[in-house]
């Protein structure tokens, strides 16, 4: 999770006991069962913070293996992983699909849609170097998926639509 949130240390064996129900850094404990039912792909709508900060993230469940799904903000960039609950050898069997898109837009076939294809980082990959991988959206691009949830009454949001594989 962003430090700003969580940032313990914890045994690999705990963290995805941690994400799931007590760590600030993660919205599992707002939304018990909602992307642990290992149906992928996986279509998340996010609020965005308006604020220049990170964003919470989830704890996802494919086929029995435990990932989560990071958004920080790394001005002027919004950066998407995918990190596995596991080591960095780990990573090399899985391929991850992070696609960023207005949430209206679920084919997304928009002409403002993000993807990012590749495996998955190890979740206790330095942060500066995992502020470099995964998918980078800009802020500007950020401000075209974006749109107003609930008639314009609701919070900013976007979509992400998640995709494991083996």
């Amino acid at each position: 999770a962003p430090q700003e949130y969580c940032g313990k240390n914890l045994a690999l064996s705990k963290v995805y006991d941690h994400i799931m129900s007590e760590c600030r850094g993660s919205w599992n404990e707002n939304n018990k069962g909602v992307v642990t039912d290992e149906k992928f792909p996986r279509k998340l709508t996010y609020p965005l913070s308006t604020e220049n900060r990170s964003n919470r993230g989830f704890g996802l469940s494919w086929k029995g293996v435990h990932f989560y799904l990071s958004y920080e903000k790394v001005p002027p960039f919004h950066v998407f992983n995918v990190q596995l609950i596991g080591n960095a050898a780990e990573c090399k069997d899985y391929e991850v699909n992070i696609t960023v898109h207005s949430p209206g837009d679920g084919e997304m076939k928009g002409k403002n849609v993000q993807r990012f294809s590749g495996e998955p980082v190890p979740i206790d990959m330095e942060r500066e170097i995992k502020k470099q991988s995964g998918l980078s959206v800009s802020t500007v691009q950020m401000e075209k998926i974006t749109v107003k949830l609930n008639n314009d009454d609701g919070p900013i949001a976007f979509a992400m639509t998640i995709d494991i594989k083996k």
